[in-house]
């Protein structure tokens, strides 16, 4: 997910989130886990893809759908990049939510790593904290990410699972996976989580000694592991991870932001292959570089500066350190940092643009066994060529630090809101000015020390000469798809009259119109007229509305579309930088402009100690359109207002109300605002937890004529409104609870067939019935032929008034979660989807085209979106 610096310290981050609730093909990659089990996905490409990539299909079975991610390419922080030293020098990257990547030099693309990996594996998507390469077996990487630890009981007897840090090892090039047994010690990992772009590599192996891995974690100190023995914790003088500042928040919780133990590097000249390492230098935030000489048995405090993120060690044994501490976004604190370099057993401090953040630092590796020099090597203490980087700049220098060379990154589109920029040609139209910022890492590319790579919140660029005056980046992002998406779309307009393949409601960009699956978005959803956050003016002191396009990273959360006139969609969501404030729009052209509500549901609501009322607004959440009537229009907030309707397409809204409440609370309390919404529709316990966090409580019947029901779920109780979402019964059905994806799916093609889908909590382990009603909410049945049902989706089928139902699942005695196609409403299915080639790694929402049959599109968190056609 995108989450650059300016915000990083208050942003609520998505897979954060989904751990928190504890609650009452085809070349084939397997990954192997503790308990054997042997999990597979194919090589994704997306569609147009160059020449010599070939498209995967599956041999297993006649019924199987080709698989791939609609073409996006951008998104998703890029927080990691490390290269093999040994021919063919390997590029891979680490992600925040989307795992890690391998660049496939011949044709220019990335190779996703870990798609076979379930949504339940790693807690929503695949974070990576942090990557390494076996110096001496280029095929041998690891991977530090979370992962499920072990199982238990809870108090209802349901079968959960814990998570814990894991260290994964691939012994060919990640084609297949197994755990090294980190998980067992309960090592906090934070992929997603502050710091997450600024410091590394944690993990590390001995460059002399195959099979001697350190992991420096977070809030648990340094482990090592050697060959096929356990990992053991390295103290050796270190200090306690509890002692570092910061160990705990003010209210006593553990800090989960705490950077901790951030970086181990070796000095290559003092092992060989008879000896590890002998000296490793060690990054603590809060304590400074620590150094052992004695191969990790003891060490010493170096000082230099408190505050260490990422270094790097020279041929010539010359330790280069990124220093730094993250601001806090606008509330006082600013982001600090520096560059020094260790040598001669003293500090230089080396900073070349003022105190700031630099992420990264890199120096130029050895040539044909030579020094790291682009000059000639004459003796040992030559200039070596050092890179740094810092927000949207890139520093060089070829003398050690003494001076650089700046460059001010232009990553860009062309962007209205700042026109001066310069323009980067191989740069999506979606990509706003702001793609120059945020820089995670770089790297000097071993095999060629003109190329450079970078990385950032977008994605992957890398200049072929460093050298020039003024270097040009571009951006490589074919089949690097990490969008972290929400939901998708797909209004039955048809291609031939203007329809797009799909719209899609995402993080950080708000959403796309997507003109066709195998094309790249030119721009994205940007509503005109979004009043700014008041609280935020500081920023934004000549605007009244944001300008265009929309110039901050935020998300939709929900998107909804007229059945009967597809032209008109609507879409909630929030800005991600400006607290929370509610974004939303509408669309009257089939999703290709957007204008913002005129209003939105607004309340004036008792503050928690009662001693004065606030107005508050919506955020987030859910929206649901009438198929007949576009101005009809329900919204149930994340945050802010209860649930409200509106029937002017958002000029007034109107408290919806529950017609049979529970009695008025005595004595009745007028300052508390339960008590004064006891008649209202109840908030849903899913969709307010975080607007982060996407839940599907909320549809409108595709096939009433009036265009006036509505279906919302709270819990484990079901809602249905015949007049608008002015006013709604509860079902007498009783649906399981403490669920934080439902998913509310009414058939297309039928009016009062509305089912029902229920995800799997991250931390459970047995998945939920398929539910079904006929009689417009009123009652639920269990649909017998699915064993267990995470999503559902209808999509255009033989005829008119039998669509094809598409369902991630198991049916039968299936032990791994599949997609399901049934051409009979669910009496019998069609599997899709082979579970022992691709599981879907965060998965959450389907939909399927009314309009073709056998095309199904899954939103994912961390890996964009794909399609399944046949």
């Amino acid at each position: 997910m995108v989450h650059y610096q300016l915000k990083v310290s208050f942003s609520v981050l998505f897979t954060t989130i989904l751990g928190l609730f504890i609650l009452p093909g085809c070349n084939q990659i397997s990954v192997i886990t503790d308990n054997s089990q042997t999990i597979s996905s194919p090589l994704l490409v997306q569609a147009k893809a160059p020449p010599n990539v070939p498209k995967v299909k599956s041999p297993i079975s006649k019924n199987l759908f080709n698989w791939r991610n609609v073409n996006i390419q951008g998104m998703g922080y890029v927080t990691g990049l490390i290269t093999s030293p040994i021919a063919p020098y390997d590029v891979y990257v680490r992600t925040d939510v989307g795992g890690i990547y391998r660049f496939n030099r011949g044709n220019n693309s990335w190779i996703p790593l870990m798609d076979m990996f379930d949504t339940n594996f790693a807690i929503g998507g695949v974070g990576v904290e942090s990557l390494a390469l076996d110096p001496t077996k280029p095929n041998r990487i690891y991977v530090a990410i979370k992962s499920k630890n072990s199982d238990f009981k809870d108090k209802d007897n349901k079968i959960k699972s814990t998570y814990a840090g894991e260290v994964m090892v691939s012994e060919n090039k990640g084609t297949s996976w197994k755990s090294t047994g980190l998980g067992k010690h309960n090592i906090y990992v934070g992929p997603n989580e502050a710091y997450r772009a600024e410091t590394g590599e944690r993990l590390a192996v001995d460059p002399h000694q195959s099979g001697l891995v350190y992991f420096t974690s977070r809030r648990h100190g340094l482990w090592r592991k050697q060959g096929n023995t356990d990992w053991v914790r390295v103290t050796g003088g270190l200090p306690e991870p509890s002692s570092l500042p910061g160990y705990k928040n003010p209210d006593g919780t553990d800090n989960k932001d705490l950077p901790g133990f951030t970086f181990v590097a070796f000095d290559e000249r003092t092992g060989d292959s008879k000896k590890a390492t002998q000296i490793i230098y060690l990054g603590i935030h809060g304590s400074g570089i620590w150094r052992s000489s004695d191969g990790g048995k003891s060490w010493t405090n170096m000082g230099g500066s408190d505050n260490p993120l990422r270094g790097v060690v020279a041929n010539d044994g010359t330790l280069y350190v990124g220093f730094g501490t993250l601001g806090d976004d606008g509330k006082g604190k600013k982001a600090t940092g520096s560059i020094r370099k260790y040598q001669n057993n003293s500090w230089s401090n080396i900073t070349p643009d003022g105190d700031r953040i630099y992420p990264a630092v890199t120096v130029q590796r050895k040539l044909n066994g030579g020094c790291a020099s682009v000059k000639v090597c004459k003796k040992q203490n030559q200039a070596y060529t050092v890179m740094a980087i810092a927000d949207k700049f890139v520093y060089r220098s070829t003398n050690g630090g003494k001076s650089w060379q700046k460059q001010t990154m232009f990553m860009g589109a062309y962007d209205p809101n700042h026109p001066q920029d310069k323009v980067n040609t191989s740069a999506p139209g979606y990509y706003q000015s702001y793609a120059s910022t945020g820089a995670a890492s770089i790297m000097i590319d071993p095999g060629n020390p003109k190329q450079v790579w970078w990385t950032n919140g977008m994605g992957v660029a890398r200049t072929d000469d460093v050298t020039t005056a003024t270097p040009t980046y571009k951006w490589l992002m074919n089949n690097l798809e990490e969008l972290d998406s929400n939901m998708v779309r797909v209004p039955p307009k048809s291609k031939a009259h203007g329809g797009a393949d799909l719209l899609s409601a995402v993080q950080d960009k708000i959403g796309f119109r997507h003109i066709s699956r195998n094309q790249v978005p030119t721009k994205s959803i940007s509503p005109s007229n979004v009043p700014i956050n008041p609280a935020f003016k500081w920023a934004n002191p000549d605007w009244k509305v944001y300008p265009q396009p929309y110039p901050h990273v935020s998300g939709a959360t929900g998107m909804d579309y007229a059945y009967k006139n597809p032209d008109y969609v609507a879409f909630v969501g929030f800005n991600q930088w400006q607290g929370y404030w509610g974004i939303h729009g509408i669309s009257s052209d089939n999703g290709k402009t957007w204008k913002a509500f005129e209003s939105v549901p607004t309340e004036n609501l008792w503050k928690s100690d009662k001693s004065a009322q606030e107005k508050v607004m919506a955020t987030g959440g859910q929206i649901a359109m009438s198929p007949t009537n576009p101005k009809n229009l329900v919204w149930s907030p994340t945050w802010g207002t209860w649930t409200h309707y509106t029937k002017d397409g958002g000029k007034t809204w109107q408290l919806s109300r529950n017609i049979d409440p529970k009695p008025k609370p005595e004595p009745f309390d007028p300052q508390n605002n339960d008590h004064n919404h006891y008649d209202a529709l109840p908030k849903s316990w899913s969709n307010t937890i975080n607007p982060w966090l996407s839940s599907y409580i909320l549809a409108a019947d595709r096939q009433d004529p009036k265009g006036e029901t509505f279906y919302y779920l709270n819990n484990s109780t079901f809602y249905y409104s015949n007049d608008g979402g002015a006013n709604w019964r509860e079902s007498a059905a009783k649906l399981p609870g403490w669920l934080i994806r439902p998913t509310i799916v009414p058939n297309p093609t039928q009016q009062g067939d509305v089912w029902v889908s229920f995800a799997r909590n991250p931390e459970e382990v047995t998945g939920n019935k398929l539910y079904r009603s006929v009689d417009g909410g009123k009652t639920f049945m269990i649909v017998p032929s699915v064993e267990s049902c995470e999503y559902m989706t209808f999509g255009k089928g033989i005829s008119e008034k039998n669509p094809y139902i598409y369902m991630f699942g198991r049916v039968g005695n299936a032990t791994k979660d599949a997609i399901y196609k049934s051409e009979n409403m669910g009496k019998s299915w069609i599997q899709i989807s082979d579970p022992n080639v691709l599981l879907f790694p965060g998965m959450v929402n389907m939909e399927g085209d009314m309009r073709s049959p056998n095309l199904v599109y899954v939103a994912l968190t961390g890996r964009g979106i794909m399609v399944g056609e046949k």
